[in-house]
């Protein structure tokens, strides 16, 4: 039976702003099905009170991917 179920993708958000504590860290990694599932993500993991993001959520599951892939490739030489 084949799972239909959309993978977790990795997506970098980019935040200028703080939360209730005054932190949040500008650039942040959060997985979700989509760029709009990231940003919802992003909101309830860190609860903003002020701040804008800058452009969309990256997709960057690929540059994840070949970073683990490389290392790998590296560490058994």
């Amino acid at each position: 039976m084949s799972n239909n179920l959309p993978s977790l993708r990795q997506y970098e958000v980019i935040f200028m702003g703080s939360n209730a504590q005054g932190k949040i860290p500008m650039f942040t990694v959060v997985e979700a099905v989509t760029g709009k599932g990231a940003i919802r993500a992003f909101v309830e993991r860190f609860k903003p009170v002020k701040g804008w993001f800058l452009g969309n959520p990256e997709d960057i599951t690929g540059r994840i991917r070949k970073k683990s892939d490389d290392a790998g490739s590296h560490s058994r030489k």
